[in-house]
């Protein structure tokens, strides 16, 4: 046999070999049933607003219609520095409609100096033009969700190692986290409506905490330290500067079994929603990662009377023209996830959504149209 012969075949055998694997635990014939949970008797923040209740029920409402689907910073909030082939926010140019959830994220209000020469503060002017995007959003029907890349407190490149014990109490950041949480608290309280009620925000602080990407990721801390200053955000944020619009999401990058999940979960009093972020890596296996994932969640959350949702999930630009319908749909078609989000589009280079012209763009609105998937005017 021809080398080139036993290749060919070779590599037929090794991709039949991975589509079998990767269909595993997909089944064609599961049906979502949506769980039925009651508000809980007691959120993260003891003190939530009522606009934040409102919310949250609500969610549960739509996780018994279907799945909010959503995407992170689509209206053009994207990084906060000029970047060439930069994408203009199109998710309603190429769907017809605003997505069910938009994402923002903290990462640079720690960055903004207070003032310039003039004596104007460039962090009231980020906090107006963040606030502005936000209010904008709400206005417009998607639910609000945040997160925070959390700025090293000594520059990028810096050690990892013993940060978060620094922003505990007695430690050498915590003067510094305590003024980041200020400035934080100063943008959650301005989400006002335009009828003058407070903007309910799904928060996610310290996400992906089982990865080692981020300062306050395994190896880099204690399993406790973590706790900890999970359980100091909340209380500073709610207790000292009275922010009482957020529900508190817990969401891990991909695990592979129950206890994983929870190792640094601070405990049920402190979490309000339950979420996972899985993305595809083009590993061949996202299509097991997430089914497996979901289902070690929503077997939590049916225990914890809890809402759970993919808090993260997408292919970098999108490189899978059918992925919409033959990945990312198979794999939550049956879950009874509250919703799900992709990451956000910055450049050509750098995407998660299809733009106007892209070649996805077909199977993405094929995806959007599928009955349990709701955007922001199914939600309403």
């Amino acid at each position: 046999m021809k080398k080139s012969t036993l290749l060919v075949i070779i590599s037929i055998v090794s991709i039949t070999i991975s589509c079998e694997q990767e269909d595993d635990l997909f089944d064609i014939n599961a049906v979502r049933i949506p769980q039925t949970i009651t508000e809980p008797s007691q959120f993260a923040d003891p003190n939530i607003n009522q606009q934040a209740r409102d919310l949250y029920n609500r969610l549960i409402d739509i996780t018994q219609k279907g799945i909010a689907f959503g995407q992170q910073q689509p209206f053009g909030t994207g990084n906060d520095f000029p970047v060439p082939n930069e994408l203009q926010p199109d998710f309603f140019e190429v769907t017809g409609d605003y997505p069910a959830i938009a994402g923002f994220d903290l990462e640079l209000i720690s960055l903004q100096p207070s003032a310039n020469s003039d004596f104007v503060s460039f962090l009231d002017e980020f906090i107006n033009r963040f606030t502005t995007a936000v209010i904008e959003a709400h206005e417009n029907g998607s639910i609000i969700t945040m997160s925070w890349h959390h700025v090293h407190p000594e520059g990028f490149g810096s050690s990892f190692d013993g940060v978060v014990a620094k922003f505990l109490e007695g430690g050498e950041f915590r003067t510094e986290y305590i003024e980041r949480l200020a400035r934080a608290a100063r943008l959650l309280n301005n989400l006002v409506d335009s009828q003058g009620n407070s903007i309910p925000v799904l928060f996610r602080p310290w996400h992906e905490m089982n990865g080692d990407f981020f300062f306050w990721g395994e190896g880099f801390r204690t399993t406790e330290d973590y706790k900890q200053l999970w359980k100091d955000t909340i209380k500073i944020l709610s207790e000292d500067f009275n922010v009482h619009n957020l529900i508190y999401v817990y969401s891990p990058n991909l695990v592979s079994n129950k206890s994983e999940y929870l190792r640094n979960y601070p405990g049920d009093e402190f979490v309000d929603i339950l979420g996972v972020d899985v993305y595809d890596f083009r590993n061949g296996n996202f299509l097991n990662s997430a089914i497996r994932n979901l289902q070690i969640v929503e077997d939590i959350a049916l225990e914890k009377n809890m809402l759970f949702a993919l808090t993260e999930t997408g292919l970098k630009n999108v490189v899978d023209n059918t992925w919409w319908t033959r990945s990312l749909y198979k794999a939550i078609r049956s879950s009874s996830i509250t919703y799900t989000m992709i990451w956000r589009n910055d450049m050509t280079t750098f995407f998660h959504a299809p733009f106007l012209g892209h070649p996805a763009e077909g199977d993405f609105n094929d995806f959007l149209n599928k009955e349990i998937i709701l955007l922001s005017r199914d939600i309403q």
